[in-house]
């Protein structure tokens, strides 16, 4: 079955708070020990290509013994290959963990993005998530980022600008792995919003921790400049439960999944993880336990199926 995570059960209202005055909240200790190694287990398996489904990523970016060992990795939707992945992104408690901060009614999973970024591994540049979204209405999305590693500055944590939300989007940026400057993007957009953007924070916590980020908010990383540390991390990018395709052109992974002719988001591929009415995809919890998508009838509710 998909986690049950009780860190996450209670989201109050100094968690709201920090959410809609900075763009993020920090949730310490949410996984145990047990789960944070059967997650790090999964790395060296999935970008060596062995997967529990037998299905690809939807991105995978670094191959051993072809790609350069100084650049990060990243995998885009590995939760359809790996199962203890999945157990991690399709939680309801992460679901509805969004849905408190946000305040939206239902939250579907987009996708998950896998970072690993080795020792000496380059920067990634400060972006805002929904600039990537232009393709959904409403092209709102929110990201549950979880650390399987004691996060360390030197490492190439990562980090937000508080409060960078309430600044308005700007284009996707051209430069996302290894820039030369990781904050200029940043810099530009505060300047052409006439405001001076407060120090990023550089997020220090401990192994199994999580933020929550609205898609608004400034974020990336800079290098990892220790000589031993592993950066290896879970990003879940969430989405309304209602949200469908608007007609604008895009979502070179997400519109791989557009139906002809209708605008919504299958739940064979964004699956609702927590609504306010009872809606959960049903399939969920079989499928983190033996990999298969079977159809389903009715809707699951709490963290159970139907």
């Amino acid at each position: 079955m998909a986690w049950t995570i009780e860190a996450l059960s209670d989201i109050g209202a100094c968690a709201r708070e920090a959410f809609h005055r900075d763009g993020f909240v920090i949730i310490e200790n949410i996984l145990d020990e047990d789960r944070i190694a059967a997650l790090r287990a999964s790395f060296p398996r999935i970008f060596a290509g062995d997967f529990d489904t037998g299905v690809y990523p939807d991105e995978w970016h670094w191959r051993e013994g072809i790609s350069l060992p100084d650049v990060t990795r990243h995998m885009g939707n590995a939760w359809k290959s790996d199962l203890t992945i999945a157990r991690l992104a399709l939680s309801a408690d992460i679901g509805r963990a969004a849905a408190a901060l946000t305040g939206w009614p239902g939250i579907k999973l987009g996708q998950d993005t896998i970072w690993w970024k080795p020792p000496a591994a380059k920067a990634v540049t400060l972006h805002q998530d929904t600039s990537f979204l232009d393709f959904l209405s409403p092209p709102r999305t929110v990201t549950c980022w979880v650390t399987l590693d004691e996060t360390r500055a030197e490492a190439g944590t990562i980090e937000y600008v508080p409060g960078s939300h309430h600044w308005p989007l700007t284009p996707i940026p051209a430069d996302f792995h290894a820039p030369d400057d990781y904050r200029a993007n940043m810099r530009t957009s505060a300047e052409a919003a006439g405001v001076t953007p407060r120090p990023p924070v550089r997020l220090e916590v401990p192994a199994g921790s999580c933020v929550f980020h609205a898609g608004e908010t400034w974020h990336g990383s800079g290098p990892n400049t220790s000589a031993e540390i592993q950066r290896r991390s879970i990003g879940l990018h969430m989405i309304r439960y209602d949200a469908v395709f608007s007609d604008n052109p895009g979502g070179y992974i997400y519109r791989r999944y557009q139906r002809t002719g209708d605008p919504e988001l299958d739940e064979s591929f964004f699956p609702i993880l927590w609504s306010d009415d009872g809606r959960r995809t049903p399939w969920i919890e079989a499928y983190c336990e033996n990999g298969q998508r079977r159809a389903a009838t009715g809707y699951a509710k709490g963290g159970g199926s139907v």
